[in-house]
C-alpha cells in the first residue's frame, strides 16, 4: 500500500528542497502473514511554493477564488477515458492506482467539499453528486472510492477547531477512511478513550492517513479520529464487484484516543455541528446523512450510462448467430431491447435529479434539515434510480452474448459493480420503501438512521 500525503516543511529564507520521509503501516493477512507498507510523505518543494490544483491558494493566508463547478466537472470528463483504460488494473490491484490518485489530485477533485478557508472549493451537493456520476462513467470503483474520500474531507471539516488545525495543517484534502460497521467499543481512560473493534468496509483506507471509527461508550455513539499508522489493516476485500475500492477492515485493540479526537456522533451529524461554527460554507451545515446517501445511486447511474454507450457501439458492429440481420442493430427485437435499456437509464436519471434537487433546495435555507416528507421523497427517488440503473444493465447484459462475460469485457465489470452497489443500505429497496411510505403518509420513521 502506498498512501500519499502532502505536508509543508518549516518555512526557511531559502527555497526548500524536496524531502521524502517514510513511515510504515502494519498489515495483517488472513493466513497470519504480517507485513508493513510504506507511507510516503512529501515535505516542501524545490521552488519553495506549494503546488496546488488550479484555483487554490498557497496557504491559509492567500486563498484564491475556487474554479467554477463546470470547470472541475469538465476536468473529470477529460479523465474518464483514462479511468476506463485503467479499470482492469484497478480491479487487479484491489485499490486505485497511484496514477489515478495523482491525476484526480491535479484536477482538484478532492477539493470539492473542502472548506474555502483551508484552500478547498466549498462546492455544493449538486456538484459533488455530479462528480461521482461522471467518474462512474469511467470506473465505478474509482467513483465509489473518490466519492467517499471527498466526503470524508467534508466530515473532518465538521470537527472542532483543534482537530481541524491538525488535519488541515499540511493539505486542504486530508485522506481519511470512515466506517461504523460494526461499531467498536470505547472505555473511558485518563485523557481520552481506549477503543477496540474490527471495522469493515473502510472504503479509501488504502490511500488514507486517518481513520474515522464509530464506537459505543455507554449510551453514547462516538466517532474517533486515529492515524492509520496506529491501527491494523486486514486484507479481506475479495469481492465480486467494486473490487478496486480496497474497502478492507480495520482492527484496533485498546487503542488510546485523546479526548479532543472524539466527538459525539449526533453532534457531528447535525446541521449545527462544531465545524459549522467555523466555516461559512453552506455545505458544512448540511446534515451528515444527506451526503452519505448520494454515493451509491450516483455511481450506479454513471455506470449504467456507460453500459448503454457500450451496448450501442456493440450493436452497430455485432453479428448475432441464428439471425438474418447483418448486425444486431438491424434486429427489431434488439432495437426494442436498446430502447428499454435507454429508457430505464433516463428514468434513473430523472429520479436521481429529483433527489438532488430536493437536497439542494434544503441547503438554501437555514437550518438545512430535510422535512420528513422531503427525506422520504429523496431517499425513495435515489433507491428507484438505483433500481432502474441495475435493470438497465441487466437488460444490456442479457442481450450482449457470451463474449460480454469474459473478464476482459467492461460490461461484465459494470454488472458486478452495480450488483454490489445495489446491496448497499443507502439504496436497499425493501427498508427504504417501508420507511419512505411512513414518511410520505406522515406516520414518522421507525428507523432513526433513515
Amino acid at each position: 500500500m502506498t498512501v500519499l500525503s502532502e505536508s509543508t516543511a518549516q518555512r526557511l529564507p531559502a527555497p526548500q528542497a524536496t524531502v521524502r520521509s517514510r513511515v510504515t503501516v502494519p498489515l495483517r493477512f488472513p493466513d497470519g502473514f504480517t507485513a508493513t507498507a510504506e507511507v510516503l510523505a512529501f515535505q516542501g518543494l524545490a521552488d519553495g511554493k506549494e503546488h496546488l490544483p488550479p484555483g487554490v491558494g498557497s496557504g491559509r493566508g492567500a486563498i484564491m477564488a475556487p474554479p467554477a463547478p463546470d470547470d472541475v466537472l469538465g476536468r473529470i470528463d477529460e479523465i474518464v477515458p483514462r479511468l476506463r483504460d485503467r479499470a482492469a488494473e484497478t480491479e487487479r490491484f484491489r485499490r486505485l492506482p497511484e496514477s489515478t490518485i495523482e491525476e484526480l489530485r491535479d484536477a482538484g477533485v478532492f477539493h470539492l467539499l473542502s472548506p474555502k478557508a483551508v484552500g478547498g472549493f466549498g462546492m455544493d451537493v449538486e456538484t459533488y453528486a455530479q462528480a461521482i456520476r461522471r467518474l462512474a462513467r469511467g470506473c465505478a470503483s474509482t467513483a465509489w472510492t473518490v466519492g467517499h474520500l471527498i466526503e470524508h474531507v467534508w466530515m473532518l471539516a465538521r470537527w472542532p477547531q483543534q482537530v481541524q488545525d491538525e488535519v488541515f495543517a499540511n493539505s486542504p484534502t486530508p485522506f481519511a477512511a470512515a466506517t461504523s460497521a460494526p461499531v467498536g467499543v470505547a472505555t473511558k481512560v485518563p485523557g481520552g478513550y481506549a477503543i477496540s473493534g474490527v471495522w469493515s468496509f473502510a472504503s479509501g483506507v488504502m490511500h488514507s492517513d486517518w481513520a474515522l471509527l464509530a464506537v459505543q461508550h455507554d449510551n453514547t455513539r462516538l466517532q474517533c479520529l486515529v492515524p492509520i499508522s496506529d491501527v491494523e489493516l486486514l486484507d479481506v476485500w475479495h469481492t465480486a464487484g467494486l473490487r478496486g475500492t480496497g474497502s478492507n477492515d480495520i482492527r484496533a485493540e485498546e487503542l488510546f484516543v485523546p479526548g479532543y479526537r472524539t466527538v459525539d456522533w449526533a453532534l457531528l451529524g447535525a446541521a449545527d455541528n462544531p465545524g459549522s461554527r467555523i466555516h461559512p460554507d453552506p455545505i458544512i451545515h448540511t446534515p451528515m446523512s444527506t451526503l452519505l446517501n448520494m454515493v451509491a445511486p450516483a455511481a450506479a447511474l454513471g455506470a449504467a450510462e456507460h453500459a448503454v454507450e457500450l451496448f450501442r457501439e456493440q450493436m452497430l458492429v455485432r453479428k448475432v448467430k441464428n439471425t438474418l440481420e447483418e448486425r444486431q442493430a438491424d434486429s427489431p427485437a434488439a432495437q426494442a431491447r436498446f430502447s428499454r435499456a435507454s429508457g430505464l437509464v433516463v428514468t434513473a436519471r430523472l429520479h436521481w435529479q429529483e433527489a438532488v434537487r430536493i437536497v439542494a433546495a434544503s441547503n438554501e435555507r437555514q437550518p438545512s434539515t430535510l422535512t420528513d416528507e422531503e427525506r422520504a421523497q429523496s431517499r425513495l427517488s435515489l433507491a428507484l434510480s438505483g433500481e432502474a440503473s441495475a435493470e438497465a444493465v441487466r437488460l444490456i447484459m442479457s442481450g450482449s452474448g457470451g463474449s460480454a462475460h469474459r473478464l476482459s469485457h467492461p460490461l461484465q465489470r459494470i454488472q458486478r459493480d452495480v450488483n454490489v452497489l445495489l446491496n448497499h443500505p443507502t439504496v436497499a429497496m425493501d427498508p427504504i420503501l417501508e420507511q419512505a411510505g411512513r414518511g410520505l403518509l406522515g406516520l414518522g420513521f421507525t428507523s432513526p438512521s433513515f
